[in-house]
């Protein structure tokens, strides 16, 4: 006969402590380091993104600096739809990394309440 709740069981199994409050304990645990994680992911795209953009707007300064006409204009055109795109997609993933946080953080509200029951 299979059990009721194989999952509890196999994390109590793994923590080796059978008492549900502790298993609780470490399903919660779990997933803030999940979400910590997800918003330490997103924090080096982020960094990696306004990276990109510095290089590209030092590259549109020499650009302005030493070469001018009609060619240029399209060019920095483009690189500025780059640059608003890239910036755009930073606060998208500052959106995330804010919500992982807050995910996290309720994750650690629920460990506490835990722990003192």
């Amino acid at each position: 006969m299979p059990p009721k709740f194989p999952k509890c069981l196999k994390i109590a199994r793994e923590i080796g402590d059978r008492r549900i409050n502790r298993v609780l304990h470490e399903i919660f645990f779990r997933e803030k380091r999940a979400y910590v994680g997800q918003a330490k992911f997103y924090d080096e795209i982020i960094d990696e993104i306004l990276v990109r953009v510095e290089e590209r707007h030092s590259v549109v300064l020499e650009l302005k600096k030493f070469v001018g006409g009609y060619v240029l204009d399209e060019a920095l055109d483009d690189l500025k739809a780059a640059e608003e795109e890239d910036y755009a997609e930073v606060a998208r993933l500052m959106q995330m990394v804010h919500a992982a946080r807050v995910r996290a953080g309720e994750k650690s509200k629920l460990m506490k309440k835990i722990s003192k029951a």
